[in-house]
């Protein structure tokens, strides 16, 4: 029998908003004119990228614009002070869902792999000094949501699963010298918006945590070597409407857990233990609230994973982890908007984990964390 574990008269209590607890965000500043934003222009963002490709030592960025629709993407350069310097990616202007930032080379500097709905891959690679060049299209064009990141053949390069709502997913295996072998994942209901890639099995082989939507159950799938992947099992009733997928031990008791952000229903966290059932769960946040996406990070250092969730047409949230049953809510700032991705990362190198959010047709933000002055 499944065990639910409720959370929202858990949370009333905690509601706090981002400045009193932990967060520099919109609520302190000008609301029109942010000042920790992304460029001053709202586009149809849905991802952010945050790594360091210039090799400077601080904290950049990639944005991912246009959805369904063709825009340009953006890098924006961390001077220490904020992100001031901007370019285009490129000349062309795609129908972007995600463009993140992989060494795939193994040159010691960042690519970038973006991902387009119905519209050509691409491939840019980085001349170490944090500009980027177009070198080839990848895959096929489908109905690509997101794309997910890992040494999936364990041989020594990052290789790339292009997610696809209500198409097959597509592996592309990384051979070396930027040469892709991309292969349809084989499962038999396709409605996928991310992946998450772990190995939850302990045999050393990153497996596949698939968040599904349209009434198709969430998947895990097992790897068993040589670039093949097995049913292990459903997670999930099947009815939520799963749009991201994470992985952590969130109660610290040595199993991974896995978080999911969902519509239509409150997130869920399935926690693991030996049996690998994934059956015990914890509920989060409202059920009247769509999450979008999801991110992890231990904000306060606490010892305890804490949870950051982006929302649709709702402020967005952090969820921090109490005891790794109780959680603490805290709203970013009072706004709403529509939050296709959030992210994070020490943005401002001060040691603390720091966020960073995708709006469509408003200001992309950052939010600085500050439970270090609260000490």
């Amino acid at each position: 029998m499944k065990k639910y574990i409720d959370l929202y008269f858990l949370l009333i209590p905690f509601v706090a908003s981002a400045q009193q607890r932990g967060f520099r965000s919109m609520n302190d500043m000008n609301a029109d004119e942010p000042r920790f934003s992304f460029g001053a222009t709202k586009q149809r963002s849905a991802s952010i990228s945050l790594a360091d490709i210039n090799n400077d030592g601080k904290m950049d960025a990639v944005v991912a614009n246009g959805r369904h629709w063709p825009e340009t993407n953006y890098i924006f350069y961390n001077s220490g002070k904020g992100f001031n310097v901007m370019k285009p990616l490129d000349n062309v202007s795609s129908s972007s869902y995600a463009a993140k930032l992989v060494d795939l080379d193994n040159d010691k500097d960042l690519d970038i792999i973006e991902i387009n709905d119905n519209a050509p891959h691409r491939i840019y690679t980085n001349d170490g000094l944090g500009n980027f060049q177009f070198l080839a299209e990848v895959g096929e064009v489908s109905n690509a949501r997101n794309v997910s990141l890992g040494d999936l053949d364990h041989n020594g390069f990052i290789d790339f699963i292009i997610t696809n709502r209500g198409q097959q997913n597509m592996i592309c295996y990384n051979n070396g010298k930027l040469n892709f072998d991309c292969v349809k994942l084989q499962t038999k209901q396709n409605s996928t918006i991310d992946i998450a890639i772990q190995d939850l099995d302990g045999d050393s082989l990153p497996d596949l945590i698939l968040a599904n939507r349209d009434h198709v159950p969430n998947e895990i799938l097992i790897s068993k070597g040589h670039r093949q992947f097995e049913k292990k099992l459903d997670f999930g009733t099947g009815t939520f409407e799963t749009r991201s997928v994470a992985i952590a031990d969130i109660n610290n008791d040595g199993y991974l857990d896995i978080v999911t952000g969902n519509i239509n229903a409150a997130n869920v966290i399935y926690l693991g233990d030996k049996n690998f059932t994934f059956t015990e769960t914890v509920l989060f946040g409202s059920k009247d609230i769509d999450t979008y996406s999801i991110a992890l990070a231990d904000f306060n250092k606490d010892g305890f994973m804490d949870i950051v969730t982006g929302n649709y047409q709702k402020p967005n949230t952090v969820f921090l982890n109490v005891d790794g049953k109780n959680f603490e809510e805290i709203n970013l700032t009072d706004r709403s908007s529509r939050t296709y991705n959030v992210t994070v990362g020490d943005i401002n190198s001060d040691g603390w984990i720091d966020i960073a959010v995708a709006n469509s047709d408003d200001f992309n933000l950052y939010y600085l964390n500050t439970f270090q002055s609260k000490k």
